[in-house]
């Protein structure tokens, strides 16, 4: 058929405009090809050195060296990190530290301002090293300081130093007790300082000895161990601009007289007091009438007491959490229900199922025994059924009895940051892991700890919900019977694979060379070994076997490990390894 002109006019428009459209739609998406190449794409490497500076202070040094060394633009991060004001030697080892820090110039001392030190199983020695290879003076802008059970003639050495500090932290040994004097001394190092805060973290028990004169006029955050009332007092005289303070409270050793008027400026407190009556710690806390935040462990009073204390002497006070002793005292949990605690307060109060205690949740403890009687408490008490009541809880002691599966509400209660757990009579027959699951957050433990009742498809359910578990404990009859007498792979090769802390007590006899030569090679890939023993001489085939040991804390109960280090066939051995004696039976040793 035949177009008259107009007709085809028409249609070539048409065309036309078509061919234009998909030219346009064609050249739009060049465009856009080419603008993406030629704009700088949103990389890692791009990120401002701020930034980085920020992200390293949430790191330990190890955990920068894992992840900043094999990057492709990695020397822009060496250079960073030989930059950095901070350092954090938790976790690793003196042999790392030789190789990636000390030989590469990788630590500035002339611009430090934070060192952390860790003398522990994984970092033995190492603030006697780090001290002994760069010297105090070489730090002029050092303001923090932080050592983890430092070695007594490293305490001694840095005292003098301690003065020049703006932030000092220490935690002392509890295992093994130094002279008297030496805490003496330390305390003296501190009494005429320009701190502004100080934490030394010790026994609870041991009674603290405070210089004489004491002038802290900076100091706003302490943390001390055991302090009687007039202890107290010096410090709250000695410290005027001190706002935070956490103690044990000496209450048998504490002189009733306590000065009441003083002017404070406390605005948080953390008593541990378990002994302390009411009468006691109200004369404390007339005095902080700036009081934001107290956290209290101590005998129990009425609830309406502590209502009319609070209203009258701490108007600011916002959060109080508790752990009252009611033992032979006449307290009724519902006088703490009351609406102005509820309500107004909003501090929610329960009764404990296994003592006379009373508390605020979340429960304030970080440790929780759960078996049937706590169970029952869930099943009956209705005010405790509330899902933040756990909430702080980090480690846990399961019983799983008939019992306790009847009468543990799974659907009420819920551990969701839990970092060890205990599992005690456990059958899965009983309960299946899946009851596990609706009571417990598997994926966050490294720790566990079993009993002889566990058996071995139980604990491989176990593991394929645990990915982070590395630690485990319990007595050698338990891994006998989860390897099923050493015969299941699936298991032992879990353990050669992911188990670097093992906690044993043997129950066998060791001389049976066979049986712990056994137990010997499915954790032949372990770091860390806690034992316990029968004899010191029984140590020697557990040091001998596992290959990738690198520190050991063992306990006997009969023999002396002072004779076994002095016998001069054992010397070549101990002449390789750091030790240290507890006692005769008491030994700490970590291999080069």
């Amino acid at each position: 058929m035949m177009l008259n002109q107009p007709s085809l006019y028409r249609h070539f428009q048409h065309s036309s405009k078509k061919r234009t459209l998909k030219l346009s739609h064609h050249s739009e998406r060049l465009t856009k090809r080419l603008k993406a190449s030629i704009e700088p794409k949103s990389t890692l490497e791009c990120l401002p050195n701020e930034l980085f500076y920020q992200i390293f202070s949430y790191l330990t040094d190890r955990e920068l060296l894992n992840s900043f060394r094999f990057l492709p633009f990695h020397h822009r991060f060496d250079e960073l990190i030989e930059n950095r004001t901070s350092i954090n030697l938790q976790s690793i080892q003196r042999s790392q530290f030789i190789e990636f820090f000390y030989e590469k110039s990788s630590i500035n001392p002339q611009i430090l301002r934070q060192i952390r030190l860790f003398n522990n199983e994984e970092t033995p020695g190492m603030i006697h090293f780090f001290f002994s290879i760069y010297s105090w003076n070489l730090f002029p802008n050092l303001k923090i300081l932080v050592l983890d059970q430092p070695e007594q003639k490293d305490l001694i050495k840095l005292m003098k130093y301690f003065s020049e500090l703006e932030h000092l932290s220490i935690r002392l040994s509890t295992l093994v007790r130094m002279p008297t004097m030496v805490y003496t001394n330390l305390y003296s190092s501190i009494a005429n300082s320009s701190l502004k805060s100080l934490a030394i973290h010790d026994d609870p028990d041991e009674p603290i000895t405070l210089p004489e004169h004491l002038s802290l006029p900076n100091l706003t955050k302490l943390t001390l161990g055991s302090l009687t009332m007039f202890d107290i007092q010096r410090i709250l005289q000695s410290a005027p601009k001190l706002s935070y303070l956490k103690f044990h409270l000496n209450s048998d050793q504490s002189n009733r007289y306590f000065e009441h008027n003083l002017s404070t400026n406390i605005t948080e407190l953390d008593i541990d007091g378990p002994r302390a009556e009411f009468d006691l710690i109200e004369k404390l806390l007339r005095q902080t009438r700036k009081l934001k935040r107290l956290k209290l462990i101590s005998r129990g009073v009425n609830a309406s007491i502590w209502e009319c204390f609070i209203k009258e002497n701490l108007p600011n006070l916002i959060d109080f959490r508790f752990k009252f002793d009611i033992r032979q005292k006449d307290i009724n949990l519902i006088e703490y229900e009351q609406d102005w605690w509820k309500n107004e307060k909003k501090w929610i109060v329960i009764g404990h199922p296994l003592s006379s205690l009373i508390y605020t949740i979340p429960f304030i403890d970080t440790k929780l025994i759960l078996n049937a009687r706590t169970a029952f408490r869930q099943e009956k008490c209705l005010s405790s059924k509330l899902s933040n009541e756990y909430s702080n809880i980090r480690q846990l002691i399961l019983t799983l009895n008939p019992l306790s599966f009847k009468l543990c509400r799974s659907d009420e209660i819920y551990f969701d940051k839990l970092h060890s757990l205990t599992l005690i009579d456990y059958k899965h027959s009983q309960k299946p892991i899946s009851h596990l699951r609706t009571l417990i957050n598997l994926s966050t433990i490294s720790h566990l700890t079993i009993d002889h009742r566990m058996r071995s498809g139980t604990f491989v359910l176990l593991i394929k919900e645990m990915p982070h578990l590395c630690s485990i404990a319990g007595q050698d009859v338990a891994f006998s019977a989860i390897t099923n007498k050493f015969q299941n792979e699936h298991v032992i090769s879990f353990f050669k694979e992911n188990i670097r802390k093992l906690t044993i007590s043997p129950l066998k006899p060791c001389d049976d060379i066979r049986y712990v030569s056994q137990l010997c090679v499915i954790f032949s890939h372990i770091h860390h070994l806690s034992l316990s023993l029968k004899w010191a001489i029984d140590i020697w085939p557990w040091l001998t076997k596992i290959s990738n040991l690198s520190s050991a804390t063992v306990f006997c109960r009969y023999g002396s490990f002072i004779d076994l280090i002095n016998d001069p066939l054992n010397h070549k051995w101990f002449f390789n390894c750091t030790y240290e004696l507890r006692s005769h039976q008491d030994l700490r040793l970590w291999i080069q």
